[in-house]
């Protein structure tokens, strides 16, 4: 149910009136074209806007003109695929050793250069330069995300995450309150288009219980949090037998997301949850299916490519790392550049988009346990996988030795003998029986600066 804003009450917003609802309207019935077109279409208007890309960033780049010369890059050629995947990877540790020598030049017509920080769940922080066309596809893709999963946009929406900026000291005060902060409209770019219900903030660092007291109060439709955050309130509403609010939805992002927990939604709350997979460098990358709980690349704004240990693309149905080009970023080129991650490529999707799918998305490469033969390793406990021992709330694995993983666990009670053997026997299965386990029991575990819980951190990596 979408009531379209008119052009007199789009004026009563000033500080935000430059044209950008007009532009974001234009972009979606773009948008709602590209989806269906095939696989191959999508892949040639790619290869044409990232040829543009690197001829720009061959002239304003000296860094990644030197690789474009190695690999044999012709501006005046039609752009292949041998030799775009000739072209070495772009690391975390590239955009840091280079910073300012990876910044071009652009036209004034792209907008205003800004600068997005990104890395807090890594531990290796990096910043980018964008300009306004890239927030502006931004925002035409999170209005897509609306537009595929939110039934009605007059509804209520809580969004239980760290502070926005540009709160006022009160506005912050609120969020830390069981009454939250209420806002009237939900805020750009949904609130720009069309007329949107009240949106409700409180802060992930208020208790659990007092989570849980504002929702009831509040009523949404719709709750944004973290997944981390999520398992907490789906376990204490699950032992408290405390109302639940009557959610149509639950809006998941930034950490994983594992059948598990989506299991446990639906039968704690009834509903389902939609997640999508973003990052700070390079905005969208993926969206839920509309009609399935696969993920479809956002081709549009990103070339997204699964690879092995050699470099090589991964067929369908295979592990690997991802690697993503922003394909309109002309203030610094993301030239393949490898985002931490690791995810696996689908076949195409029944619902008949040609987008490109994504089956799982794993997380972060740097969840890996190093084995005491020194083999590295995945470690894929997901936070749901534990909390169906009903007294864990959270918990962390820290490797501190080849042979050493501590495991913190917040606990809503003492673990009884045979949950303690299950802990364990989780732990043996997933991560291996190389180790040993100390359990340590703690009041709260740490969460990163956008306020993401890491479930597994290796010391060992860290040293090496």
């Amino acid at each position: 149910m979408i009531e379209l804003r008119t052009s007199l009450e789009l004026a009563a917003w000033p500080a935000i009136m430059t044209g950008f609802p007009a532009e974001l309207m234009a972009l979606q019935r773009q948008l709602d074209a590209t989806q269906w077109w095939t696989p191959e279409q999508l892949r040639a208007a790619q290869f044409h806007q990232l040829r543009a890309l690197l001829i720009h960033a061959a002239r304003e780049v000296p860094f990644h003109a030197k690789r474009l010369r190695a690999i044999g890059f012709d501006p005046a050629a039609e752009l292949t695929e041998d030799v775009w995947t000739r072209l070495p990877i772009l690391t975390r540790r590239d955009l840091q050793r280079e910073g300012e020598a990876l910044h071009a030049k652009v036209p004034a017509a792209y907008g205003q250069v800004t600068e997005a920080a990104s890395g807090g769940s890594t531990g290796v922080p990096v910043r980018v330069r964008k300009t306004a066309l890239d927030n502006l596809l931004w925002n035409a893709i999170q209005v897509r995300d609306e537009l595929w999963h939110r039934e009605d946009t007059l509804g209520t929406i809580a969004r239980i995450r760290g502070f926005p900026p540009n709160l006022t000291p009160e506005q912050s005060a609120a969020m830390q309150s069981v009454d939250g902060l209420v806002l009237p409209a939900w805020g750009a770019p949904m609130s720009l288009l069309c007329r949107t219900g009240r949106i409700g903030l409180v802060s992930y660092m208020m208790p659990i219980p007092e989570q849980a007291e504002f929702l009831r109060r509040l009523r949404p439709d719709y709750l944004l949090t973290n997944p981390s955050n999520l398992a907490l309130l789906l376990a204490h509403w699950r032992e408290s037998g405390r109302a639940r609010p009557p959610l149509r939805s639950v809006w998941t992002l930034s950490e994983g997301v594992d059948d598990s927990l989506r299991e446990l939604c639906r039968s704690v709350l009834g509903c389902r949850i939609v997640h999508n997979y973003t990052a700070g460098e390079t905005g969208y990358m993926a969206l839920q299916c509309p009609v399935s709980e696969h993920f479809h690349v956002q081709s549009e704004a990103v070339l997204l490519e699964v690879i092995d240990a050699d470099c090589r693309p991964c067929p369908p149905g295979e592990i690997g790392r991802v690697v993503v080009t922003s394909l309109h970023n002309f203030a610094m080129p993301l030239l393949r550049y490898e985002i931490g991650d690791e995810a696996v490529f689908g076949e195409s999707c029944a619902c008949g988009r040609g987008l490109p799918v994504l089956t799982r998305i794993v997380g972060r490469t740097l969840d890996y346990v190093t084995l005491p033969s020194g083999v590295r390793r995945r470690v894929d406990t997901g936070h749901a996988t534990m909390s169906r021992i009903p007294a864990i709330r959270e918990f962390q694995l820290i490797q501190r030795d080849l042979d050493r993983i501590e495991v913190l666990l917040v606990l809503g009670r003492p673990l009884d003998d045979a949950e303690t053997r299950a802990v364990r026997a989780i732990l043996v299965k997933e991560v291996g029986a190389e180790f040993r386990f100390d359990l340590t029991t703690c009041e709260a575990i740490s969460r990163t600066a956008e306020g993401k819980l890491r479930t597994f951190i290796s010391e060992v990596t860290s040293r090496e």
